[in-house]
């Protein structure tokens, strides 16, 4: 049998398990009770949901259905359903994220494309990842290091994922998207929680424990670890990339009147192993304290975190350390009947010293860099239903100027369910030491440097959005985008010798799109949320440009992605998860599109304990998300897991 044949006949079986275990729960389902007190999505209504409180459209909380922005939140019941187990894999279930896995370890997430492109050394570098305020975004090589953040997925409240800039209220680097972390207060984790899995891919357990202090104060602590084992190669061999990890952590809310205080931190360490090469060894550790102050109409939030990451590599790798220091503080106020006023300033230190190795050189490799930030924005109640959202952030950075970040939202409330928005924004990716320090060798040989003249990255964003319900059973959320990037980084030869190699900021163009998803409340135990995203680009350099590497340096981005996800809630406290993800072709380096599906059964056999199985990537034993040798075979998954609280 062919191995074209083999794969063919594979997935019109897989098809077939799906379609048969979606009719088998739709039948089983016909007696399922609407008032289902076992499954929190069946008692919240579509009303309901878009009423959740937000927080990362304006830093104060507004409902979702009034919120101006391209936002899609998920939920702690879509967490606990999902049948993931990592941050990225949760990421996922976001229309308006596109998550694509590379190896065991390295996970790219991106909104509304320039996802970066790893074969020219051009990363995810434009979405902005916060958890519970803390900045993640690394400042040395742009982007986020996946692989080192992690949570107890049942303690994460909600996940807040806005496409589109966000850079007025968050700083740099927010280019196309925001997405804000949020976990569950002390309060809400009292008691004990216990799991355990194990699949064919992944082991990991969890366990955290909270309780009272005193009448005004809560705590939680927790543990957890986790083993992955290693993806394929093109010669179904192994990419010899398994790894492991564990982290640890602490949460203190306490409370009094108008005052609150949060103290918490998380500590963590793990290695992964490389193809023909040694462990790279990852490690960290965080503190965070936020206190609260609220008097009438009047808000004021003092934030100061600290947080040290460190990756040793062996070989040729990178080694650093890198510690921040952040203090920000916020102000919030309503003025006279029509204004509500957010300001604030903030600093942060990045200081960190780098490892040298033959190939990979920083000049100087060690450096503290700081982040200067002043912010304000009024939101302008024009009418009952008309408001007007201005800001403006004013940030400096050690590779730059003073860089002004403004945005202007003007929001319709049409009906009390439906709302229509436009949006004009300006965001910058800052400069990094991988932008201005960097020097690459091979052998003797400088191949390619940095600049130290390297400009900021900008984008001016157009917005047009709606939000709305149909009746009770159906919401729907659709935005449209127009994209104008100036000074992208491009890879520039020396006029006569050719290498080295340099960065510079010789690429422009547009960008535009549309991002919609829905929910629909099909029975009272059966709820479909579809979602898509078109993006097309167009992007050319400036005349002195040599066009060495192709406009694709800028981001290996599809022109298209979708999910549809479906929860069902079955008779016998079972329920029944599914989710379909389509991913178009990859242009440049090429990659076909794909399907891909997960599902997960669970069954709460009593109020304390819930046990499940859920598979992973079923309608293929392997499938790749990026083309090889940046991107390995994933395999398919399959992990049986087991909760306890207590």
């Amino acid at each position: 049998m062919s191995v074209a044949k083999w794969h063919h006949d594979n997935l019109i079986k897989n098809w077939q398990i799906a379609v048969w275990l979606s009719i088998a729960a739709i039948l089983v389902s016909s007696r399922a009770r609407a008032d289902d007190a076992m499954n929190t999505l069946s008692r919240m209504s579509l009303a309901e949901l878009s009423n959740v409180a937000v927080t990362s459209v304006s830093k104060v909380p507004e409902s979702l259905r009034s919120a101006p922005a391209a936002i899609f939140v998920i939920s702690r019941a879509d967490i606990a359903r999902s049948g993931a187990t990592s941050l990225p894999e949760v990421l996922r279930l976001a229309p308006n994220l596109l998550v694509s896995q590379l190896t065991s370890s390295n996970y790219v997430v991106a909104a509304r494309g320039l996802g970066g492109n790893p074969d020219l050394q051009n990363f995810a570098n434009k979405l902005l990842i916060l958890i519970d305020g803390r900045s993640v975004y690394s400042p040395l090589f742009s982007g986020i290091y996946n692989d080192a953040q992690d949570a107890v997925l049942e303690d994460i409240e909600r996940i807040e994922v806005i496409s589109g800039p966000g850079a007025t209220l968050w700083g740099a680097n927010a280019m196309n998207g925001v997405v804000n972390i949020i976990t569950r207060s002390a309060y809400a984790t009292e008691g004990g929680f216990a799991s355990a899995a194990g699949g064919n891919q992944e082991q990991n357990s969890n366990l955290r424990y909270g309780g009272e202090l005193n009448d005004e104060a809560s705590y939680r602590v927790y543990g957890k670890g986790f083993r992955r084992d290693a993806m394929e190669l093109d010669d179904g061999s192994s990419a010899e990339d398994d790894w492991y990890k564990g982290q640890g952590g602490f949460r203190l809310d306490w409370q009094r009147a108008s005052n609150s205080l949060t103290v918490q931190g998380d500590a963590y360490r793990g290695l992964e192993r490389q193809y023909n090469a040694g462990k790279v060894s990852i490690s960290g550790a965080n503190a965070l304290t936020r206190y609260n102050h609220r008097s009438g109409s009047s808000d004021i939030q003092l934030q100061v975190y600290f947080d040290r990451t460190s990756r040793d590599a062996p070989g040729d790798g990178v080694a650093f350390s890198l510690d921040t220091y952040d203090v920000e503080l916020q102000h919030t106020f309503t003025f006279g009947q029509r204004h509500r006023v957010v300001w604030g300033a903030g600093q942060r230190f990045n200081s960190y010293s780098i490892d040298n190795s033959t190939t990979l050189l920083f000049f100087p490799n060690e450096r503290t860099l700081t982040i200067s930030n002043f912010f304000g924005q009024d939101t302008f109640t024009l009418t009952d239903t008309l408001k007007l959202t201005l800001g403006l952030k004013l940030e400096n950075y050690t590779f730059s100027d003073w860089e002004a970040q403004p945005d202007a939202r003007l929001a319709w409330q049409a009906t009390k369910s439906t709302m229509l928005w436009v949006a004009a924004s300006r965001a910058i990716r800052a400069p990094t030491p991988f932008d201005h320090d960097v020097v690459e060798r091979v052998g003797e040989t400088d191949f390619l440097i940095g600049n130290s003249r390297f400009h900021t990255e900008t984008v001016n964003t157009y917005e047009v959005g709606y939000r709305g319900d149909v009746g009770s059973i159906f919401s729907i959320s659709i935005s449209t985008f127009f994209n104008t990037y100036d000074d992208l980084r491009t890879i520039e030869p020396q006029t006569l010798t050719f290498v080295p190699l340099r960065w510079d900021n010789l690429m422009k163009g547009n960008s535009y799109g549309l991002t919609a998803w829905a929910k629909w409340q099909i029975t009272p135990w059966w709820r479909v949320s579809p979602g898509f995203t078109v993006l097309r680009k167009s992007l050319k350099f400036n005349q002195s440009a040599s066009r060495l590497t192709g406009v694709a340096q800028a981001g290996n981005d599809p022109s298209s992605h979708a999910i549809i996800t479906s929860a069902m809630n079955l008779p016998y406290n079972l329920t029944f998860d599914t989710s379909l993800r389509y991913v178009a072709a990859l242009p440049s380096p090429s990659l076909p599109h794909y399907y891909e599906m997960g599902a997960r059964l669970a069954w709460r056999a009593s109020s304390a304990l819930e046990l499940s199985i859920a598979g992973m990537n079923l309608l293929h034993a392997h499938h790749r998300e990026y083309p090889s040798p940046a991107g390995e075979e994933i395999s398919r998954a399959v992990i049986g897991e087991i909760r306890w609280r207590f």
